[in-house]
């Protein structure tokens, strides 16, 4: 993506995702869009616009993983919300996209979202926080020992 992208050319690309696309359109969407920047990141991680809708998140998290980290940086807070359903597309590439970022960055947005999971009383959404806890091998810990963690936990287990 050249520097000079207009918006309205990445909001194409965006919707060029869909699964309901030919299988060239995807990939060509997915290969212009891994040079995104800066806040552009974010329109692939939110997922509650109409922009970047369920059909496109298997490809968007295949993006962001491609532009990697520190790239995708401000992607991170928005990366925590598709664990609110594991069964979400995209959930696995995300996974190994953190999977490539340093615990200490990765803690804070974690925190950030139990705590969201937690006042919210979502067990949906602590299940999936702690099944990425597990998958990037983190206990309570890492947490400083945190009640947080056992909260979320606690959450998950009803």
């Amino acid at each position: 993506m050249s520097e000079g992208a207009k918006l309205e050319d990445i909001y194409k690309l965006i919707k060029d995702l869909s699964w309901n696309n030919p299988e060239h359109v995807q990939r060509d969407a997915v290969k212009e869009l891994s040079n995104l920047k800066d806040e552009d990141v974010i329109l692939l991680a939110k997922q509650s616009n109409d922009l970047c809708s369920k059909p496109c998140w298997d490809n968007a998290a295949i993006v962001l993983k491609n532009i990697g980290y520190p790239a995708n940086a401000m992607a991170l807070p928005y990366l925590m919300e598709w664990f609110q359903d594991i069964t979400w597309p995209g959930v696995r590439p995300i996974i190994t996209t953190l999977k490539d970022i340093e615990t200490k960055i990765l803690i804070p947005h974690i925190k950030n979202a139990s705590i969201s999971a937690i006042n919210e009383n979502d067990d949906c959404w602590a299940n999936g926080l702690v099944y990425l806890i597990k998958e990037l091998n983190l206990d309570q810990a890492d947490f400083n020992n945190d009640k947080l963690f056992w909260k979320l936990e606690k959450i998950a287990d009803r």
